[in-house]
């Protein structure tokens, strides 16, 4: 605890529950937002990847302490509760830039210790930072079509492992005792969320086929562009990618959130394809719907950091022998191989700028991961931050993910921005949490199912956003073929195909 902040009178509380809670049935029974981080890998995953794997947690919003800051328009907008103005001050709408204020916060947040061993989530910030919050760290000056960024302060969550086990947790803190016996009460509740949600196997209603934004033609044209740019000289490699719209049915996401048809469709994705950092966020207007396979940057409370980038990717085969030759095909691409070494290049970079000079290590280079749909190659990037380091400042520093920008990572961003002419969202930000310990574990979002809902809960726009490296040996036909195999991890269990 940190005397200096006053902060020492807060303390999670815990609760080992006795049987494992259906996580998706407490997002249900739900009516308050929520955000879920859902762990899960194939039979047969490797080591490395079950590593990552462990937890899932599903943090509540509805606490006496929970706060909103949402970022939109390059305003800073903070909901804050009486219970939690001691640490974050009124409510208020700010204009400054979204890693300013929250070091901020994180700064105010008091500071707990971990509650279950093992793992790095002590209450704390839950939610996304979007794309378009690249322009605080060199990127172009662009707003999303919705908020760039979304975190609360959950005071209440589920944890669960692999194996089972679970707890609830919940803040307290004697300045505030109203407060601290409703999070008591709340901790001695059930965790069950009734009965599991029914996820049928049918028609999803769902038009059978999402519209690119630009056609194959002109996507492969822009992959041409892209290795003009390389061959000036501007790049060496530029992440280049488009999005589908899946036809807004105009349903309404009912308020009663046990029928909300996004929870069910994301019920079925996870069923379909396991994978460690899948996400379901209803915030507001939004819901989001994620099967990221890929770690951004995960910050242990004393200071190590790793980053596990992908680059690479191929289609799994039905027919076991051709399938091995693919897994084989990806371990021997010198195309695919260049790409990963590329980017994790940038990121020794990216952690450098706030690591402790000569911590900067690659403790992994372009191992093959299997997962449902695909097999891609992963490295992993480990680095050590000095004491006191601000979270902010390490995410910010490596923000966006170099693996969704390419390299060199300003002038990538700059040539991708100008061929897409577009806001690309939550898609390519990252999803995760900024914990009360210190921790942070945050996701690439990438694989990842948007939907805007207006003010009335009716659908206004549902996306997916696709893409991938381009390198001076890029073929642009089997760049777009590579789009379609990763829409394939989320459209194939909805029923729908993409369309150019």
């Amino acid at each position: 605890m940190d005397d200096r902040r006053g902060l020492t009178r807060a303390r999670v509380l815990t609760r080992r529950l006795d049987v494992t809670p259906d996580l998706g049935a407490l997002a249900a029974a739900t009516g308050s937002d929520v955000v879920w981080l859902d762990s899960g890998l194939p039979e047969g995953a490797p080591e490395a990847a079950r590593g990552r794997a462990r937890w899932s947690l599903l943090a509540h919003t509805d606490g006496p302490f929970a706060t909103r800051f949402r970022h939109e328009d390059r305003r800073a907008e903070l909901e804050v509760p009486p219970a939690a103005r001691r640490w974050f001050g009124t409510s208020r709408s700010e204009d400054r830039p979204a890693f300013a204020v929250l070091d901020d916060l994180l700064s105010r947040t008091p500071a707990l210790d971990t509650p279950v061993p093992g793992c790095g989530f002590a209450l704390g910030w839950v939610g996304f930072l979007g794309h378009e919050l690249g322009r605080e760290s060199g990127g172009p000056d662009r707003t999303a079509a919705h908020a760039d960024a979304d975190l609360r302060f959950a005071d209440r969550a589920v944890l669960v492992h692999a194996d089972g086990r679970a707890w609830a947790l919940t803040l307290v803190t004697d300045d505030e005792p109203a407060a601290s016996a409703a999070n008591r009460a709340w901790l001695d509740g059930p965790h069950t969320g009734g009965p599991p949600v029914d996820v049928p196997d049918g028609a999803t209603g769902l038009p059978a086929v999402a519209v690119g934004r630009v056609s194959r033609a002109a996507y492969e044209g822009a992959v041409e562009a892209c290795r003009a740019e390389i061959r000036d000289g501007n790049a060496f490699q530029v992440c280049l990618t488009t999005a589908f719209a899946v036809g807004a049915s105009g349903r309404e996401a009912l308020l009663a959130p046990a029928t909300d048809p996004h929870l069910v469709e994301y019920l079925r994705l996870r069923r379909a394809d396991p994978v460690p950092f899948g996400a379901w966020l209803r915030l507001g207007p939004l819901r989001i719907a994620s099967r990221s396979p890929e770690r951004f940057l995960r910050v242990d409370a004393d200071g190590t950091v790793v980053a596990e980038p992908i680059k690479g990717t191929r289609p799994r085969d039905a027919d076991p022998a051709r399938d091995a030759v693919a897994r084989s095909a990806l371990a021997a691409s010198t195309k695919d191989r260049a790409e990963n070494v590329m980017i994790v290049d940038l990121l020794r970079n990216d952690l450098l700028r706030t690591a402790v000079p000569g911590s900067v290590h690659v403790e992994r280079l372009c191992d093959v991961e299997t997962y449902a749909t695909v097999h891609q190659l992963v490295s992993t990037v480990s680095a050590v931050l000095p004491a006191g380091a601000s979270r902010a400042a390490v995410v910010r520093a490596a923000f966006p993910p170099g693996s969704m920008t390419g390299a060199p990572k300003i002038s990538a961003m700059a040539i991708a921005d100008r061929l897409e002419g577009a806001p690309r969202g939550v898609y390519s930000g990252v999803v995760g949490y900024f914990s009360a310990d210190g921790s942070v574990d945050l996701s690439v979002a990438i694989r990842t199912l948007v939907t805007v809902l207006d003010d009335r809960g009716v659908e206004r726009s549902r996306t997916f956003g696709a893409g991938g490296a381009v390198t001076w040996s890029s073929v642009a036909s089997d760049e777009a073929d590579e789009v379609e195999t990763k829409t394939r991890s989320v459209f194939g269990a909805l029923g729908v195909t993409a369309g150019w």
